[in-house]
């Protein structure tokens, strides 16, 4: 049955449509059906990577959007708008098939009418899910004599690098930026671009954080080894790609562009700690894309709202989305109470489907990595313990990039539904998936030996 045209446009265009007039311009994000192709070799890497990104390429040309919007010109056309036509503009190469177009309140209705519109989202801004900076120095001591950080080492990650350690895994980074400089980085940053707030990509060289995120998230999922020798990364091999999308006055268009790049430079992971500032139920169709289409797994975090609250992309029903754990006395783990999560039913076409999120848990308190060098009245500093499920979400990325190293003919879905099925929740199996915990905290070790 063909989707109802009126649950294509996202509910949060109607503040938008109620303060329009009738000629008023919006930029909306416009998601196509893109012609049907043979799905993407197997992720194999490096040695596929390049056979990879020639049929990305293939796919990028093949799903033009050209015709669809022709269609929508001559609609807009028709109602008046012959001497100022509505934009039109392709995010990246193609390789999503997605668009920014101006509508109006009058066009808008032409739009969705278009048969081969998937969705219709408002472009609008999007923000960083802001961790909090602490100090703990017992723990400091403590992981220093450990040699790993407490994230790394409640998760057995030394023991994992006995067989993998995450080489030639590409994990996108979509965040603020990264001080690549940093000695704990040397070598893991690949690529690099700027995502400025009208989309463009801007190459910088040399590349930079415009804060402090997200060198400390790039540091957490492939970090290497303090001076002091404390190990900080979950996937020390693994490649970094990353998109500065939090730069300025951050929209949708940003963090899709960004997306698109990411694609194109060959992810396998995308890891964002980002959210919108609204509910979007039609992101989870940007989801689908990865996944389905591309292989590759987007890991977000759930928000740091408290309970009771999610953020959007992070609660969508086909995200995978993580939640943060902290350290207590006497080597025990809770969820941090910071830590959002929410049972939800989601509107649509199928209602009373009830959601849970997030999905799993992992390390998101006091953990200790990299950040660009900062002066203070004590001294300058290089290093940083913060909280957030932003901490929590590199884990997750870095785990699974342990896993694809090991196990490269595992697909997206086998290692999202492994890292689900083998975590572990205090109240047991039957308490699974609630919406403090999930499915649990993350085993990497188990998930490791059940792809086996």
């Amino acid at each position: 049955m063909a989707m109802n045209p009126e649950n294509k446009i996202s509910p949060a265009f109607e503040p938008f449509l109620a303060e329009m007039g009738q000629d008023d311009k919006r930029d909306a994000i416009v998601i196509y059906k893109a012609p049907p192709v043979e799905g993407l070799p197997p992720r194999g890497r490096l040695r596929e990577l390049k056979n990879r990104l020639v049929e990305v390429q293939k796919r990028a040309a093949n799903q033009a959007a050209a015709k669809l919007f022709d269609e929508y010109h001559e609609a807009s056309q028709d109602m008046g708008y012959q001497n100022e036509p509505l934009e039109v503009s392709t995010i990246g190469s193609g390789a999503m098939p997605m668009a920014t177009v101006e509508v109006t309140a009058k066009t808008l209705e032409a739009l969705v009418e278009q048969p081969n519109v998937v969705a219709i989202l408002p472009n609008q801004k999007i923000h960083l899910i802001q961790p909090r900076k602490v100090e703990y120095s017992e723990l400091f001591t403590e992981e220093n004599k450990d040699n790993v950080t407490w994230g790394l080492k409640q998760l057995e990650i030394p023991k994992l690098w006995e067989t993998t350690t995450g080489e030639n895994i590409n994990v996108a980074v979509l965040d603020t930026g990264v001080y690549a400089a940093h000695p704990a980085l040397e070598k893991r940053v690949k690529e690099f671009v700027v995502i400025d707030p009208l989309g463009r990509r801007i190459n910088a060289n040399p590349a930079f954080d415009s804060g402090q995120h997200g060198t400390h998230v790039c540091g957490t999922i492939a970090g290497g080894k303090t001076p002091k020798g404390l190990s900080i990364g979950v996937a020390p091999q693994a490649n970094l790609l990353v998109g500065g999308v939090l730069i300025g006055d951050t929209t949708l268009r940003t963090l899709l562009e960004g997306i698109s790049w990411a694609i194109e430079k060959g992810a396998d992971i995308i890891n964002m700690s980002l959210g919108l500032s609204y509910y979007e139920p039609l992101f989870a169709e940007v989801l689908d894309i990865l996944v389905m289409q591309y292989g590759i797994l987007p890991v977000v975090a759930i928000g740091n709202e408290n309970h009771g609250n999610t953020s959007s992309p992070g609660n969508a029903y086909n995200a995978f989305s993580v939640g943060a754990i902290e350290k207590l006395p006497l080597d025990k783990v809770d969820v941090a109470f910071f830590s959002s999560g929410a049972s939800l039913v989601f509107p649509g076409d199928a209602p009373n489907v009830l959601v849970t999120k997030p999905d799993v848990v992992a390390p998101g308190a006091q953990i200790y990595s990299c950040i660009p060098p900062t002066r203070t009245p004590h001294g300058t500093y290089e290093y940083n313990y913060m909280d957030g499920t932003s901490m929590a979400t590199p884990h997750v990325a870095g785990v699974a990039a342990l896993l694809m190293a090991a196990k490269p003919t595992a697909t997206v879905t086998d290692i999202m539904n492994v890292l689900k099925e083998t975590a572990k929740h205090p109240g047991g199996s039957g308490r699974r998936p609630d919406n403090r915990w999930g499915w649990g905290l993350l085993q990497p070790w188990e998930a490791l030996s059940a792809l086996s």
